[in-house]
């Protein structure tokens, strides 16, 4: 049996129940096969393509829920499922499978990105639904409940209008203002633009467009994804995902996409202005994308985002599985700058520890290493070629490096990504690496990079100009509830 040719774009459409049980334990063969790359310490697919984190909550038992959107067919975007997770300590998790089918017809091509809001005893479920009108695929904002523990659709609660956006109008996100509802789209103006749209209602269910959002005169490009907001104090924070945003210097906006945050006053949506004054990316490395924020009942504000990029393809497609979600972290605001760090229950996942400061043959490719941030220092991961992926720090400025890694990819964007020191102090940086992925965690959490690397062969790890504490990583502990 040959695995379905996507050059052929109508195979993108071809649903999961229509290839058999035998497809889809071939697709689980080929990944099976796959012992250099797969994580063992993150969210990711038994097979296909996974993409934006969707739906994220906590009930009232405590159980953390865990949408994300799933191709299951092929490492390409194809049509879109959302598969399922929950978990109470972020360690221990249950597997459901899919729980959000394109089986109606107004998402009948896709269940594309979409949020959970939670008022008292009820979850809403946002999303964007596709559906195809003779050769185009028209998207729409839908609305769904959480009943007994399963998805109930409810239908379209706002289309798409051609006169005002182009087809790209996604991703809706919601939050409520004493009695008022109000939902922010990401679109594409009819002038090639990227906009924000906003739309006010008195339930959850019905609501007003409003108009656009102003954001300044900054060139964001021809589209917005993915937008989030939260209020907390006095002020308003805004995140989003340009894409067609351009670089200006060498530390910005390398990727084919990146995401950005704004820290200003809480939005004016009676004249539809959000002021701040400066804009941030948000990560710093080759592989991250449409993040989504949710509180949990701490109140801490929790983030997962798509660790992966979009028009790239990556060395373990060919495996049948492509990327998978970051580990939780949370955030914080201070002086108008996001800082991210991995949640608390995360030290759970560490293991054996120990000491470094010269070289170690590693036996776990997933590991924790935690590195006193002196001004100057070299962390080295290589195999047995002297092929290598190499993060280190020069004077003022971080550098992540894969030029020198077994696989190449999307080479047309670099094989270096470069930030300025935020903290000049001595402070700990923390680095977590599993099989493929790096997630640095620099500048107390101001400055994080998450990329994907490709790295073939037995691993030893090299520490220059400082030392660092390295912890071998247990992996999550996954109980399937249910068939994928």
């Amino acid at each position: 049996m040959e695995f379905l040719d996507f050059s052929n774009r109508q195979n993108r459409h071809v649903r999961k129940e229509d290839v058999g049980e035998s497809y889809l334990d071939q697709m689980k063969a080929k990944v099976a096969e796959d012992t250099n790359f797969y994580p063992t310490c993150h969210i990711a697919a038994p097979h296909g393509l996974v993409n934006d984190p969707n739906g994220l909550y906590q009930d009232k038992e405590g159980w953390y829920h865990i949408y994300y959107q799933w191709f299951p067919l092929g490492t390409v975007h194809g049509l879109k499922h959302w598969a399922y997770v929950k978990t109470k300590d972020f360690i221990h998790y249950e597997s459901y499978g899919v729980k959000m089918y394109p089986d109606q017809p107004y998402d009948a091509f896709g269940c594309y990105t979409g949020m959970a809001f939670q008022e008292e005893e009820q979850v809403h479920l946002y999303y964007t639904g596709i559906r195809k009108e003779g050769e185009q695929l028209l998207p729409s904002s839908v609305h769904a409940v959480i009943e007994e523990g399963e998805i109930v659709k409810t239908g379209i609660i706002e289309d798409v209008d051609l006169t005002k956006t182009t087809e790209n109008y996604r991703d809706p996100f919601i939050f409520k203002r004493e009695e008022d509802y109000f939902m922010i789209v990401g679109a594409e103006s009819l002038t090639n633009e990227g906009v924000l749209w906003l739309s006010k209602g008195r339930t959850p269910t019905s609501f007003e467009r409003l108009g656009t959002i102003d954001l300044g005169d900054y060139p964001f490009g021809y589209m917005l994804e993915c937008p989030n907001y939260f209020e907390e104090k006095d002020y308003g924070v805004m995140l989003f995902s340009p894409q067609g945003i351009q670089a200006v210097d060498p530390y910005d906006f390398q990727n084919v996409f990146s995401v950005i945050y704004a820290v200003g006053q809480p939005l004016d949506t009676e004249k539809r202005v959000f002021h701040y004054e400066t804009i941030y990316e948000l990560d710093k490395g080759f592989d991250f994308y449409a993040p989504q924020i949710f509180t949990d009942q701490q109140g801490r504000k929790l983030l997962y985002g798509w660790l992966g990029n979009s028009k790239t393809a990556y060395p373990s497609d060919d495996y049948q599985w492509a990327h998978m979600l970051t580990i939780p972290r949370e955030i914080t605001v201070e002086n108008q700058r996001i800082l991210q760090q991995p949640i608390a229950e995360w030290e759970q996942m560490r293991g054996k520890k120990s000491l470094q400061v010269t070289e170690k043959t590693l036996t776990n490719k997933a590991f924790e290493l935690v590195i006193p941030a002196s001004e100057l220092f070299k962390l080295i991961i290589k195999n047995e070629k002297n092929e290598c992926l190499v993060f280190s720090s020069q004077s003022n400025e971080y550098c992540l490096d894969r030029s020198q890694t077994t696989h190449l990819y999307n080479d047309q964007y670099g094989q270096q990504r470069l930030a300025i020191r935020q903290v000049e102090t001595m402070h700990d940086v923390r680095i977590i690496v599993d099989h493929s992925s790096i997630e640095i965690f620099a500048d107390n959490g101001l400055t994080v990079f998450t990329g994907r690397f490709y790295l073939e062969g037995e691993w030893s790890l090299e520490v220059q100009g400082t030392s660092v504490m390295h912890y071998e990583l247990r992996g999550l502990s996954t109980v399937q509830k249910a068939t994928y």
